[in-house]
């Protein structure tokens, strides 16, 4: 594998965890360098990170507040 390959996988702890419980990615991505890309998508959206995610859990979180708020009055 590849130096910046690897520099990259130790940099990002979720890709490196989402690797190791993939392992069947380790040969794709030892014969094409290009897809660390591809694996980064595969991994944001099996973990939620899209930024699509993120914001429907900030919209979850805003509607958790105005309930308790709604109670509290």
């Amino acid at each position: 594998m590849q130096y910046n390959i690897q520099v990259i996988l130790n940099n990002n702890p979720y890709l490196k965890r989402y690797l190791h419980e993939h392992s069947a990615f380790y040969k794709d991505l030892v014969r094409n360098p290009n897809f660390i890309k591809e694996l980064s998508s595969l991994m944001q959206r099996e973990y939620g990170l899209t930024l699509s995610d993120r914001l429907d859990k900030i919209k979850d979180n805003i509607t958790m507040i105005n309930t308790f708020m709604d109670v509290l009055k």
